[in-house]
């Protein structure tokens, strides 16, 4: 299959650079009018890119690089008619300080009316160009109703090749609560290495709505075996990240509220003595702390629930939050 794919030179994007990742890693016979470099393992300053350039880039193999042929503007307009698949991965951004719209998309369609386009948005905003969704397949990641004739939703996933082979079970876990917090900025202290060892060994890492709601932090905290904090899901759009187990995620708040906040975390052994005084006092507060005791370890009790819940989420995430995930889009 003959792909086209017209980027933007002002990335990254992370979800024009995973459409990017998608075609190229299943080795699909790509062209384009901007190769990303920094996707390639032997791109340099990665971790000046956007991110830290965790996760996405500089992980595709150099020599991959063969697979992708860099054409001209005219070269494009003139072999149109060649290819299966036309793909603008991140149409409301620029090329050579011109719009994609202006530079590939209309040219395009006036010449080939006929032809099929898809047409990619990844902003953060959730405004459509309503013009060019009226001639093109449009997919929108901050997809919202007043769009919903005119677009169809797309989110973020995890690159597939990409998956750690080693994964903590929950129940082998040791901290409850990954260190690394979003809304804490304080908290960006990690290298890629760091970053996914602190959520491995973690039950629980925490993600938020930040300038949009899919986020790549959401997907690398599921790829190590580690459920989602996720306060204010109740909060999104139908159509944003559309097929994500938002009423799933809820019941996972609750729980992690549940184990973090609730009062019995916090006892001593003399608190509990102290609350169970009697005239024997040393039988009846044995026999009382010993009663106590068998619900102060909220996480054990709940590690059954924990494990069933994490197993839910992982049989989504195999599904839907990879790049495999794309094949039913674009296929």
């Amino acid at each position: 299959m003959k792909v086209l794919l017209i980027n933007s030179d002002y990335g990254p994007d992370y979800l024009a650079d995973l459409v990017n990742y998608y075609f190229i890693s299943n080795r699909y016979e790509v062209y384009t009018n901007h190769r990303l470099d920094f996707m390639f393992n032997d791109f340099k300053n990665k971790s000046d890119l956007y991110g830290k350039g965790f996760t996405l880039y500089g992980k595709l193999e150099s020599s991959l690089k063969s697979s992708v042929s860099v054409l001209t503007k005219e070269e494009i307009l003139d072999s149109v008619k060649n290819y299966d698949l036309i793909i603008f991965t991140s149409i409301q951004r620029n090329f050579k300080n011109n719009s994609l719209k202006s530079s590939f998309f209309n040219p395009i369609k006036k010449t080939n009316p006929n032809k099929d386009i898809y047409v990619i948005d990844g902003e953060d905003h959730q405004l459509v160009d309503e013009d060019i969704a009226s001639k093109s397949k449009y997919f929108k990641r901050e997809l919202i109703e007043k769009y919903k004739s005119k677009a169809s939703p797309i989110s973020f996933c995890f690159p597939e090749n990409e998956l750690h082979s080693e994964r903590i079970e929950i129940k082998d876990k040791t901290q409850l609560l990954a260190p690394m917090d979003p809304r804490f900025l304080n908290s960006y202290i990690y290298d890629e290495q760091g970053y996914y060892e602190q959520y491995s060994k973690s039950i629980f890492g925490t993600t938020i709505k930040k300038a949009g709601w899919d986020c790549m932090r959401h997907y690398e905290i599921l790829s190590v075996n580690t459920l989602l904090f996720f306060p204010g899901i109740e909060d999104k759009p139908k159509l944003t990240m559309i097929n994500f187990p938002s009423k799933l995620q809820i019941e996972i708040n609750k729980l992690f509220k549940k184990l973090i906040l609730n009062e019995q975390n916090v006892d001593t052994l003399e608190q509990i003595r102290s609350r169970y005084y009697t005239k024997n006092r040393f039988l009846g507060g044995i026999k009382r702390v010993s009663i106590k005791l068998s619900k102060i370890n909220i996480l054990e009790n709940n590690m059954n629930k924990l494990e069933k819940l994490n197993l839910e989420f992982q049989n989504w995430f195999i599904v839907e939050g990879l790049t495999s995930s794309y094949d039913k889009l674009f296929k």
